[in-house]
C-alpha cells in the first residue's frame, strides 16, 4: 500500500498521476502483484485520491539498490517499464495501463 506522506521520500519508489514526476503520487517500498485498491495521496496535486492502477505516467526509483518493474498487468506479467536506482521517466510501455510492479536487487 502507498505510505502516508505526500512527498516522495528516498529509499521509495513512486509513481505520480501525471507525466514528468508531477500530480500526486504514490509510495512503494516492495513489490504489490495487484495495484486495485492503492490511491494516489489524497493530500494534494492533480490526481489526489484517484486509484493508482491504471492512472500513472510517471515514476521515480528512490531506491538506492533496488530496480523496478511496473508491469501492464496484474501479477507481474505483459509490458513493463523498468527503472534503474535513482531513476526517473514518464512511462512510456505501461502509461495508464499500470497493474503491478516488481522489486528485485
Amino acid at each position: 500500500m502507498p505510505a502516508q506522506a505526500d512527498a516522495c521520500p528516498s529509499g521509495l519508489f513512486c509513481l505520480y498521476y501525471n507525466s514528468n514526476i508531477q500530480g500526486a503520487n504514490a509510495n512503494y517500498n516492495w513489490s504489490d502483484s495487484d495495484l486495485a485498491g492503492d490511491t494516489f495521496m489524497p493530500l494534494s496535486g492533480a490526481g489526489a485520491g484517484e486509484p493508482v492502477k491504471n492512472n500513472a505516467a510517471s515514476a521515480k526509483n528512490y531506491q538506492v539498490n533496488a530496480y523496478v518493474r511496473v508491469y501492464y498487468n496484474s501479477g507481474y506479467s505483459g509490458p513493463y517499464d523498468q527503472f534503474s536506482p535513482g531513476q526517473s521517466k514518464n512511462l512510456v510501455n505501461t502509461r495508464n495501463e499500470n497493474a503491478s510492479l516488481y522489486f528485485w536487487l
